[in-house]
């Protein structure tokens, strides 16, 4: 989420930029945020970010296992083996 987090700043700014400042540009954008606030200007929102992501991803595993469990899915790699055997 770190590593995404910058193009999520750029995104928002210009989803968000009702006065025309970037003129829809990214790269105008990352300058301008560059200059308010530095690297960590990239990095604002993150902590929010993770606080969702890590229960929402967490979340996705396990029912992803829950339902593979409950729908008899077999690994393609360990149908094989059995064809094999």
């Amino acid at each position: 989420s770190y590593l995404t987090n910058p193009m999520d700043v750029i995104k928002t700014r210009l989803q968000t930029d009702t006065m025309g400042l970037y003129g829809g540009s990214i790269m105008e954008c990352a300058r301008a945020t560059f200059a308010e606030g530095g690297f960590r200007a990239f990095l604002r929102g993150s902590v929010p970010r993770l606080m969702h992501k890590i229960p929402a991803n967490g979340a996705f595993f396990v029912f992803y296992e829950l339902f593979r469990r409950l729908l008899h899915v077999e690994d393609t790699n360990q149908s094989k083996t059995k064809e094999e055997k």
